[in-house]
């Protein structure tokens, strides 16, 4: 017996129970970081859980990282995947200084453009206005997550992609609710 409510709906599901917690962290040594992943490790173990190998990793990334890297011949820093978006070490185009960039990342977008295609050709019978008030809807809600300074270029692609998908099966009306949906 035992368990939560949530432990058994899980079991009935057939998902094991695991710590879904996701987190980035930020340290000026790396050798505070080795250390810190360690204590990490052995904290985990006590309660019989453990970090996923290919999930954990230790990389240089933030303001000296391109200098360092540079100097010994390494090439650019890492980038790492966070909460859907890319994370790239780069400079400021106006003032020159650090700043991290985000991207959608590629994968999810594409697998999100699928999902759309896929239903604008499930509806393809369907009424024209409702399927169009979806697709805008879908398109605004992105929008509203992925839109941040810097990813410009993946909105405009996902946006162009997703009036293309209406376009192909609704024509003129479709392109302009989309347009006029990610505009809000």
């Amino acid at each position: 017996m035992g368990g939560s409510v949530a432990e058994e709906a899980g079991a009935r599901r057939g998902h094991d129970r695991a710590l879904r917690d996701d987190a980035v962290l930020g340290f000026e040594h790396r050798e505070d970081a080795e250390r810190f992943l360690e204590q990490l490790r052995e904290r985990l173990r006590k309660f019989g859980l453990e970090l996923h190998p290919e999930k954990t990793r230790l990389i240089e990334f933030g303001r000296y990282a391109i200098e360092r890297r540079e100097k010994r011949g390494e090439g650019k820093p890492e980038t790492f995947n966070f909460l859907g978006f890319t994370h790239i070490c780069g400079t400021s185009h106006k003032t020159g200084y650090f700043t991290v960039h985000r991207r959608t990342i590629g994968k999810r977008m594409a697998a999100k453009l699928k999902d759309i295609r896929v239903k604008v050709r499930t509806r393809m019978h369907a009424r024209v206005r409702g399927t169009v008030q979806g697709l805008v809807q879908v398109v605004r809600g992105y929008f509203q997550y992925h839109a941040i300074p810097g990813n410009g270029a993946r909105m405009r692609a996902f946006a162009r992609t997703c009036c293309a998908s209406g376009i192909k099966r609704y024509g003129a009306e479709a392109s302009a609710a989309a347009s006029r949906g990610s505009a809000s």
